[in-house]
């Protein structure tokens, strides 16, 4: 059975083909959070606004073969992202029932799979595997492994391997050997629960071929601690170039001066701004402005004394949002 298992994944991945750097979608942030923070971060690292109707999120659930998909809406931006978050949104909610953390609702382009029973996409935790595919079939990023499937005592992916444990169970020593990076029963060492996962810098197109038994999670994938949620909505790679794309679209912004000398800039744009925000190298808010006055311009200026590189995103009445990098000497 595991042969014929494998043998089927085998020929399923074969026709994935091979991705260009920043030429489709990606998955650029995992948030797998307490209760129902749920949440996935697409990012289009190319220079066209793409049409999400034309792709699904599917889950593997346990990394078995099962899918479990779930169509997008929307569009997503030339060096834009897209976050997905699970529609628990009662606050009366309880359990099962919770509502996702307000904060997190307010990062969310679209709330999909309120009830489990009819669709389980957004219920994954750290054991599941996640695949951003068209809808054709064509798989344009895998997150985890898909096969062979884990049982219920696995809690997901570590970065490390071909170590043994020692660990206190029920009073006695109990002794865990982890193979293939698969934490088992030592939950408090995975990556893969419990966490949020943001994508590194310079990855800049999905994996399409499933790993090869080891899914070796800090290859690609930084953690930050469970219920962070500050940096979904940006996200900072090597395909986030700021002269070229700008060009072709017709929004524009500009930011100035560059370097910045006393913490304070300036931005002009061709459209309102509606809001402004920070970043950090690591997708770290570091500051936010909402506009509410219709203004084409503005002042602006970091709280601290801060020196080095952020990324000032400008979202504009259009829907646009444009990206630019500002050093601070």
């Amino acid at each position: 059975m595991r042969k014929l298992l494998l043998f089927i994944l085998l020929a399923f991945f074969t026709s994935f083909g091979f991705a260009q750097e920043c030429s489709d979608l990606f998955i650029s942030e995992y948030v797998e959070g307490s209760g129902n923070n749920k949440a996935i971060e697409i990012y289009n690292p190319t220079l066209d606004a793409i049409d999400l109707s034309a792709y699904q999120l599917v889950r593997y659930s346990n990394g078995g073969s099962e899918p479990s998909p779930v169509g997008l809406s929307g569009t997503i931006e030339s060096k834009g992202t897209f976050v997905v978050v699970l529609d628990k949104r009662n606050p009366d909610g309880i359990g099962f029932e919770q509502p996702v953390d307000s904060v997190l609702q307010e990062k969310a382009d679209i709330f999909l799979c309120p009830i489990y029973e009819i669709n389980k996409m957004m219920y994954f935790n750290g054991n599941d595997a996640v695949t951003l595919e068209k809808t054709t079939g064509e798989v344009v990023d895998i997150f985890a492994l898909i096969g062979p499937p884990m049982t219920g005592d696995d809690n997901g992916w570590c970065n490390f391997t071909d170590t043994t444990i020692t660990y206190n169970s029920g009073g006695n020593p109990t002794e865990y050997t982890i193979e293939h990076y698969n934490v088992g029963p030592l939950f408090w060492l995975a990556w893969t629960k419990d966490h949020t996962l943001i994508r590194k810098y310079d990855v800049s197109y999905g994996v399409t071929e499933n790993p090869d038994l080891d899914f070796i999670v800090d290859q690609q994938w930084d953690s930050i601690p469970k219920n962070t949620f500050d940096s979904l909505g940006f996200h900072n790679c090597n395909c986030s170039t700021f002269s070229i794309d700008e060009n072709k679209i017709n929004a524009s912004v500009d930011i100035f001066p560059n370097p910045v000398s006393d913490n304070n800039f300036s931005i002009n744009a061709n459209q309102a701004i509606k809001s402004v925000e920070m970043f950090d190298i690591t997708g770290k808010v570091i500051q936010r402005f909402t506009i509410s006055d219709n203004s084409f311009t503005g002042n602006f200026s970091v709280k601290e004394n801060f020196k080095g590189i952020l990324f000032v995103s400008v979202k504009l009445e259009s829907g646009t949002t444009k990206t630019k990098k500002l050093i601070f000497k």
